[in-house]
């Protein structure tokens, strides 16, 4: 399968950070003891597997990052024997999160170090604000609130302390780090919160009221099953998902909401003399082929006839480009007015080829609006997983180079020198910056489509 991602040039790493990690993995930790610690040789032998296997194979590391990421994992084998589960996710996240490439993760699979505890709350890392997205049982009155401090720290300098766990873009270091900080232990390793199993929050709640908050971890089969972040954005609850509150009225959620898990949708909208797409995938799903869905899609489009298109990638987080390549390039062309292209920051992989074909094929009659994207031009991805022979996390790793700003045909693994892609030099900043906004999620507002409409007034549309 043939998946895209982004990544920087490299960059230099901050003094403090390198004398961080050369210090240790996990300073501000005293060392743990009794039936928590992992067994030493296991331990070691899966080090050993990301040292000769991993580390080999991720192309995204700058050589002064590589020889960090080897010290980072010196550092684990000198604790080897006094590392908990946490301990060692967090001190293999700072490894590869030194290659500062979205697409390079350490992944959790059900091995027998899995983290078994979360917070039975559910965050999203939006614009302006940590929003708790959905909140479990006894929690449910924090739904909607806005998460003000986590352990005394600013949300900010929460940031600040955490991101080294990952690498990308500042987007898309917001949209996962919520995943280390309701996993049980993660930021107790890295020496921002006093306990591994609960932590202490400043909350305002949606009333406006703010309180303080010490939430207790809890086994994770009680709070099955875990949605991703961008279903997250839903109220739909998932199948088997019991005893959650969301933050939204499930009856009163805008267009880009609905009908939460299907891949991609294709809604008339002949108050705008519009067509609206939504991709939130570039692949097929279980009883839905993309293939078929462009087809009926086109179809559609052709027998509406209408003026403009709408084109939803706002939570388009990747997939198979090629399925869709030829289909984004010629999207403007089946309209004679504009095409509206939605983006913001889980456009994100092939999502974010996909936003760069239709504009290359539309260019000035296609009109960007939203955020930022959810990684960087240049970015590292294709590559597959190196799993740990104990713990049975993976490290993925990357080895195709995509450069959308430059190009990088004759550079190592350059993605264009294997697939006729060329989508590079295509401008991606918003022309209209409308992005979704904690206020305006809580608000059930879409500000882009906003945008649209006000634009269909201003033609004469009826607009309602």
């Amino acid at each position: 399968m043939i998946v895209s991602g982004f990544r920087a040039a490299a960059r230099a790493v901050p003094v403090a950070l390198a004398l961080l990690l050369l210090a240790g993995p996990l300073p501000a930790s005293a060392p743990a003891s009794g039936p928590d610690v992992l067994d030493r040789q296991a331990v070691l032998e899966d080090l050993q597997v990301a040292r000769t296997q991993y580390l080999p194979r991720e192309m995204a590391y700058a050589p002064a990052t590589r020889a960090l990421a080897e010290a980072q994992l010196d550092a684990l084998e000198r604790r080897a024997g006094e590392l908990t589960a946490a301990q060692f996710v967090t001190g293999l996240s700072l490894a590869v999160g030194l290659a500062d490439n979205g697409h390079s993760r350490l992944w959790q699979r059900d091995g027998a170090w899995k983290l078994d505890a979360r917070l039975p709350l559910r965050l999203l890392w939006l614009p302006d604000g940590l929003i708790v997205s959905r909140a479990h049982g006894r929690h449910a009155d924090l739904a909607g609130a806005r998460v003000l401090k986590v352990e005394g720290r600013s949300i900010a300098a929460l940031y600040a302390g955490a991101k080294a766990l990952l690498g990308g873009n500042e987007a898309y270091r917001r949209q996962w780090l919520p995943d280390d900080i309701e996993l049980a232990g993660i930021l107790h390793a890295l020496g921002l919160a006093e306990a591994p199993d609960r932590l202490a929050l400043t909350l305002r709640l949606p009333d406006g009221s703010t309180v303080e908050r010490s939430v207790a971890m809890v086994p994770a089969p009680a709070l099955s099953p875990v949605a991703d972040y961008d279903r997250l954005w839903s109220p739909e609850l998932l199948e088997g998902e019991e005893g959650w509150t969301s933050a939204l009225d499930v009856d009163a959620v805008p267009l880009y909401l609905r009908e939460a898990d299907l891949p991609f949708r294709s809604v008339p909208l002949p108050e705008l003399q519009a067509h609206y797409l939504q991709f939130r995938s570039n692949m097929n799903h279980e009883g839905y082929s993309i293939a078929d869905f462009i087809r009926d899609a086109g179809d559609e489009i052709a027998m509406l006839q209408p003026r403009d298109l709408v084109v939803d990638l706002r939570f388009n987080t990747g997939g198979n480009l090629v399925l869709t390549l030829d289909f984004m390039r010629g999207l403007a062309d089946r309209v004679p007015g504009r095409t509206w292209l939605l983006v913001g920051p889980y456009t994100y992989s092939a999502g974010i080829i996909s936003a760069a074909a239709i504009k290359q094929g539309g260019g000035g009659r296609v009109v960007i609006v939203g955020d930022g994207l959810g990684d960087r031009a240049h970015f590292w991805s294709e590559g597959g997983n190196v799993e740990l022979p104990n713990s049975g996390f993976a490290l993925r790793y990357t080895d195709g180079q995509f450069n959308l700003a430059e190009g990088c045909t004759g550079e190592p693994a350059c993605f264009d020198d294997l697939f006729p892609v060329n989508v590079n030099l295509v401008p991606l900043d918003p022309d209209i910056h409308a992005p979704l906004t904690a206020e305006a999620w809580l608000a059930g507002r879409d500000p882009a489509m906003e945008v649209v409409r006000q634009a269909a007034l201003e033609r004469g549309d009826d607009g309602t």
